[in-house]
């Protein structure tokens, strides 16, 4: 009897460690690709999204993938002037997030933030969420780390 539940346990340890590994893969690709089309001039024809419009562009990740994010701060094309700063938003309660190559939880309220360190100029920043119920949401926002303000 304890062998098999510690066979199952270990069964959903490693199912669990399959998918964790599987969507930092993913994101890892798209943060590498979004990186390159930025570098090259590149926009993506995955998505239409209007200059400056962050609500039209998490609008869009939640009809796509289901999982939204609210209140992100810093926001889309905000210039900072420290290259430490928090990230800070609202997702799905309980909700796994990624950010570039960080990742943390939202709290019961979909609350999270992460440290993070910018370099000068331009920073993309790919935030990814899931949850357990298997619904994912993606945006991305750039900050600027300006050293002359």
């Amino acid at each position: 009897m304890k062998n098999s539940v510690m066979v199952t346990v270990s069964i959903f340890v490693l199912l669990l460690l399959a998918v964790g590994i599987s969507g930092f893969l993913v994101f890892n690709k798209r943060l590498e690709k979004s990186k390159q089309d930025k570098e090259s001039g590149e926009i993506s024809t995955e998505r239409t999204i209007a200059p400056n419009s962050t609500e039209i562009k998490q609008a869009m990740s939640a009809a796509e993938t289901g999982l939204t994010f609210q209140n992100i701060s810093p926001s889309d094309k905000s210039i900072v002037t420290s290259p430490s700063i928090t990230l800070r938003g609202r997702t799905g309660a309980g909700a796994e997030v990624f950010v570039n190559d960080k990742e943390t939880m939202a709290d019961a309220q979909g609350n999270f933030f992460v440290g993070l360190t910018l370099d000068e100029g331009e920073n993309p920043i790919m935030i990814v969420a899931n949850d357990q119920a298997g619904n994912v949401g993606e945006t991305e926002i750039t900050v600027t780390y300006d050293t002359n303000e």
